[in-house]
């Protein structure tokens, strides 16, 4: 990928900059449909896993009402954002900033606390999780950041690293170490599109390595148990084995084809550990199998290529940031919650895009790609920003 020059984003046009019939040819089809695809991959793993869950005592039907409504609801904040110019979102980036720390700050001060962790918040009747909105939040700002300097400066990194630093040490004091290297992986993605020199980065990366032993004091014992225990799960298997240990036998029970949609047998014999959220890939696996999961990475590969073609043909350095910064995210969500599901990876409780129940998750995915139908639309109409 070629490295844009430098831009400064500003907003060219009005705040609803309401798209020609010109502008809508250029919608990224592709990105459109494996987006409704893999919602509704969602919506139907999700029905499947609450049918197989024992401890759910609810209306199962209410759920898959709430899935599907979180689904309409994220493709309405897509095509709502894909309305406003993508310039406006780097003129806002200073009030998306202010905002996620306010929202991060709030989830300390009237949080609630589900399994040891404050991450939800509850207003209005209304609950969410504010770090997933923060990821993408934090997307556009570092996006605006790199479109304004000169990335190939190591100023301009620190600098990056610096706003980081206040919304990773709230993420972190939740705690929630899976959404803190999120926002890591975002910025390493982003920079190495924004021209980044690699030295610069494999400094910050050796620096990191040098002060990992102050970093490994600072976690907590399950924590520390969590980053180690993936490479040999079977050390503990009682202990903090168990989840790696149970999520593999789902993963290879489910074979070629799966043993069938609500037939899994791990989650209802209760072995198959937060099934709906951090093990949802091990769940899919079992009742899917390979096959399932094929068809998973398909889509998924369709989406991120779509982000990255996106981002490549930005009209401005601003929108080829923010598009690279949004697929820098979901791959690394991807990755690394798989990676967990099959022994790879540490188990960090970082969710599966748009397979892992919670509305929060999808509709902040949903927002960050209406950015991307934004940039699409506007790559060749609309008024040049770069100088």
């Amino acid at each position: 990928m070629s490295v844009r020059p430098i831009a400064i984003a500003q907003a060219g046009s009005p705040l609803t900059d309401r798209p020609t019939a010109r502008r809508l040819l250029e919608l990224d089809w592709f990105l459109l449909l494996a987006t409704v695809l893999l919602i509704a991959y969602g919506v139907v793993m999700g029905y499947s896993i609450t049918v197989e869950d024992r401890t759910f005592t609810g209306d199962i039907g209410q759920q898959v009402l709430r899935s599907i409504l979180y689904a309409v609801i994220g493709l309405s904040v897509m095509a709502i954002v894909a309305f406003v110019d993508h310039s406006w979102l780097g003129t806002f980036a200073p009030l998306f900033f202010l905002g996620t720390l306010a929202l991060l700050a709030i989830v300390l001060v009237i949080g609630t606390s589900t399994l040891g962790a404050t991450r939800w918040v509850t207003i209005a009747g209304f609950k969410f999780q504010p770090s997933e909105f923060a990821k993408v939040f934090m997307v556009i700002v570092l996006a605006k950041w790199f479109a304004d300097r000169d990335v190939r400066s190591p100023f301009a990194l620190l600098g990056a690293l610096a706003i980081l630093a206040a919304p990773v040490a709230l993420v972190f004091k939740q705690p929630d170490l899976g959404t803190s290297l999120v926002f890591l992986g975002m910025f390493f993605g982003m920079a190495f599109v924004a021209g980044a020199r690699l030295w610069h980065l494999a400094t910050i990366v050796a620096v990191g390595i040098a002060a990992s032993p102050i970093l490994w004091t600072m976690l907590k014992d399950y924590q520390r148990a969590r980053l180690t225990i993936f490479m040999d799960p079977y050390s503990d298997p009682q202990g903090a084995g168990w989840n790696i240990i149970q999520s593999l036998i789902a993963v290879g029970s489910g074979q070629m084809t799966g043993k069938g949609l609500t037939a899994g047998t791990q989650s209802p014999l209760g072995y198959l550990p937060i099934a709906e959220s951090d093990f949802v890939f091990s769940g899919l696996a079992e009742d899917l199998g390979f096959v399932g999961a094929l068809i998973l990475f398909a889509l998924y590969i369709v989406l991120l290529l779509s982000a990255l073609r996106i981002a490549h043909r930005s009209r401005d350095a601003f929108g080829t940031y923010l598009a690279g910064g949004v697929a820098a995210m979901l791959i690394f969500q991807i990755v690394v919650n798989v990676g967990m599901a099959i022994s790879l990876m540490p188990v960090t409780g970082i969710p599966l895009p748009f397979i892992s129940q919670g509305g929060s998750s999808l509709i902040s995915i949903c927002f960050a790609l209406g950015a991307l139908q934004a940039i699409s639309m506007r790559r060749e109409v609309g008024p040049s920003t770069q100088t």
